[in-house]
């Protein structure tokens, strides 16, 4: 068996995955019935600190969740006055899925550029 020729490097982040259920489209539709356009929304992706562990993470979005939420529905429609409110991490959970990931692995050479 040959060695692989490259290693990748890690990444001091860790990521959490987003991606709408049903709820959430059905709060875009409320909207705006006529656009389509959501139902080709992607997964997203959101960088955290480098944490150890998936339930320190977990624990990070208890106490975080509406910074992601908000952000969500501000890709969408930035007039606050449409967004949902009272939200909570339960409600988070109902309207979104998401994944932890404490590995990053960086395949591109150079630096990372924020746009």
């Amino acid at each position: 068996m040959n060695a692989i020729p490259v290693f990748f490097d890690n990444v001091k982040r860790t990521a959490i995955v987003i991606n709408p259920k049903n709820p959430f489209y059905d709060w875009l539709k409320s909207i705006d019935p006529n656009d389509t356009s959501a139902m080709d929304a992607n997964s997203d992706v959101y960088l955290l600190r480098d944490f150890e562990t998936e339930s320190e993470m977990e624990s990070w979005l208890k106490r975080n969740f509406d910074l992601i939420f908000s952000d969500q529905l501000n890709n969408w429609y930035v007039d606050e006055k449409l967004w949902v409110t009272n939200r909570t991490f339960k409600m988070f959970k109902e309207w979104f899925d998401y994944s932890l990931h404490t590995m990053i692995w960086d395949t591109v050479q150079g630096d990372i550029a924020k746009a």
